[in-house]
């Protein structure tokens, strides 16, 4: 609304994109308390609201009336349809079938219907025709809803969709489908073809019966369909960069006689949400076997490596996650860089800054610019601060770094004692709040204002640091530090119980272990060591007394 209320009088395109509805499914009061026998339609509610609220607000400059409004969705959601409770894998009407409303300036065809089959496609002709654009081409094979609207005939066509969402997600067969409004065929290793005026739920697969339409449609989805690319092979200087850092092969991807067909594998996807929730609700202990029996029977399942390497970092097997992780490059198209800066952020995490720096380099070098500050962190762990700060401030010129180098580059002022300094870049980090900042920001201006002799303003810090990442271990440890400095023990240790029993991690154990000692108290210290020995039998750092 603030970049529409601009003044000038030029013409604007407003692309509004809301996120629900989509999972997780938490609608906002009252939507929450409403309907909160199906969090799914809150969400709707939730997004009714937002969407009323703009066009009010449209109306209220004087805009809506001489505008062209057009409300879409990208996506259905199938709500357990097919053994599928979201959306990605299948080509059902639950996922295809979306609202498509266009308000045309001044009112004109209101309250009218188009009653064709039509399709997404569609919108970029609407949009030129509707806005008298010259010459405006429709995209091949697509028509203009006004032309429709107007009683023009409609070209006889079928409507495509596609997903390869299941094979690159977990290596079974993508997806096409052709339909016409009453007929659907699904191409998949075991094809369907469905009535949808008899059978909107499309729950009866007509395909062994070849009603009339099927190898008409059939075809044309063979003739539209392409071939399925696999990564491209890597060169041999990039395998042998890849070998230098113990990667094996990247991007195998199965032959076409290898893909399982999605209908027989659905049931993956609940269990891998099953074993995604006990992680992120602090057990991932319970987790991690469901993830080693998914990988055993699937090992090209990309999503179920990455959620299994975040399982056995929380349980402090930090060794397997590490090759985890490198799985997961393994399994990237060449020109990924996401997985070797998680390869990299493991390696600082066990303090081997050298690989870090080797992962975090090509993934750099193949056009990551934010790997910049990864490399930073690697520095930085090597003690090297003139190197940290160089590239750390590479990452200034991109915005979508700048307030993370901005971070790194408090943290190196921060190491040099110049506490003033780095308060300083941390109020640019903090500046408007436009965006995100960084995980540690709050609990780095926490520290520096407790080096500087002033705990109150530095408890404040802390407190945000843990208000906005709950899972911070490192503003918990601080605060309790704080606190101790006031010789308020009780509410020191209060805070690292807290930490304990709230994250459940063996990283908030380990620090909790030896903040204790650090405290004085050794048999607090001792007791907690137990005990996480117990909870992470297979981490050795828990096996000898601080």
């Amino acid at each position: 609304e603030a970049w529409i209320d601009r003044p000038g009088e030029a013409p604007l395109f407003a692309f509004l994109h809301i996120y629900e509805p989509h999972t997780p499914y938490e609608p906002k009061e009252p939507y929450r308390t409403r309907y909160a026998a199906s969090p799914y339609d809150g969400e709707i509610a939730t997004s009714d609201e937002v969407v009323g609220s703009f066009l009010a607000h449209l109306k209220q400059k004087g805009i809506y009336d001489r505008a062209l409004v057009i409300f879409l969705s990208d996506h259905g959601e199938s709500l357990g349809e097919h053994g599928e409770d979201e959306h990605g894998v299948f080509l059902y009407r639950s996922a295809l079938q979306v609202p498509l409303l266009v308000k045309l300036p001044k009112g004109l065809h209101a309250g009218s219907s188009v009653k064709d089959a039509v399709q997404l496609t569609d919108v970029f002709a609407t949009v030129g025709q509707a806005a008298g654009v010259a010459g405006f081409p429709p995209a091949e094979g697509s028509v203009s809803l006004v032309a429709l609207a107007s009683g023009a005939t409609a070209p006889e066509r079928l409507l495509h969709a596609e997903t390869y969402f299941p094979r690159t997600h977990f290596g079974w067969a993508d997806l096409a489908s052709a339909l016409d409004g009453k007929w659907h065929y699904v191409d998949a290793p075991r094809p369907e073809f469905y009535d949808l005026e008899a059978d909107a739920a499309e729950t009866s697969n007509l395909v062994e019966r070849k009603p009339g339409p099927f190898r008409a449609m059939k075809l044309d989805v063979e003739k539209r369909r392409a071939a399925f690319e696999a990564p491209s092979a890597v060169s041999e200087e990039e395998k042998k960069k890849l070998a230098s850092l113990g990667y094996l092969s990247t991007g195998a991807v199965a032959g076409p006689g290898q893909l399982a067909d999605p209908k027989d594998e659905v049931g993956v996807i609940r269990m891998l949400r099953q074993a995604s929730l006990l992680t992120h609700t602090g057990r991932p202990g319970e987790a991690i076997p469901t993830f080693e029996q998914l990988l055993k029977k699937n090992p090209a399942m990309f999503d179920v490596w990455e959620l299994y390497a975040e399982a056995l970092q929380a349980v402090g097997r930090l060794e397997e996650a590490l090759a985890a992780r490198k799985k997961l490059v393994e399994l990237s198209p060449p020109a990924a860089t996401v997985p070797l800066i998680g390869v990299a952020v493991l390696n600082l995490q066990l303090g081997r800054a050298d690989e870090a720096l080797k992962n975090a380099l090509l993934a750099k070098e193949r056009g990551d610019v934010a790997a910049s500050e990864t490399i930073a962190r690697a520095y930085f762990l090597k003690g090297d601060l003139v190197r940290a700060e160089a590239e750390a401030r590479v990452g200034l010129a991109s915005p979508a770094v700048r307030r993370r180098a901005l971070f790194m580059l408090a943290l190196v002022e921060a190491q040099r004692q110049d506490f003033q300094g780095a308060l300083k870049i941390l109020d640019q980090v903090l500046e408007g709040k436009t965006a995100s900042v960084p995980v540690g920001t709050h609990y780095l201006r926490g520290d520096v204002l407790a080096r500087l002799s002033r705990p109150a303003e530095a408890e404040k810090e802390f407190l945000e640091e843990i208000r906005i990442f709950p899972a911070q271990v490192e503003a918990r440890v601080g605060l309790a530090f704080v606190y101790a400095s006031l010789n308020r023990m009780a509410d020191a240790k209060r805070v690292v119980g807290e930490m304990v029993e709230k994250l459940r991690t063996a990283e908030a154990c380990l620090r909790g272990v030896r903040t204790l000692a650090q405290f004085g108290d050794r048999p607090a210290s001792e007791a907690l060591r137990r005990e996480a020995a117990k909870r992470f039998p297979a981490d050795p750092r828990f096996r000898q007394p601080v």
